[in-house]
């Protein structure tokens, strides 16, 4: 079993950024959602309109629609 898991953060379905955590830390959504949303790279694209939709699939993908 793997340590680290690569999750995919995506906006409106396009790849913004790759976060590798913790495998315990994975399952858990509120604390993975709080760490893509607060990342630079991905608030840039959440800042410019309302989140619609948050879909997280775990130890995978985190999508954000806006």
């Amino acid at each position: 079993v793997e340590d680290q898991v690569t999750i995919v953060i995506q906006v409106n379905g396009k790849l913004r950024r790759q976060l590798t955590i913790n495998h315990q830390q994975s399952a858990i959504k509120d604390e993975v959602l709080a760490l893509a949303k607060s990342d630079p790279k991905v608030a840039k694209w959440l800042k410019s309109g309302k989140i619609k939709k948050e879909i997280f699939v775990p130890n995978k993908l985190v999508n954000f629609v806006v």
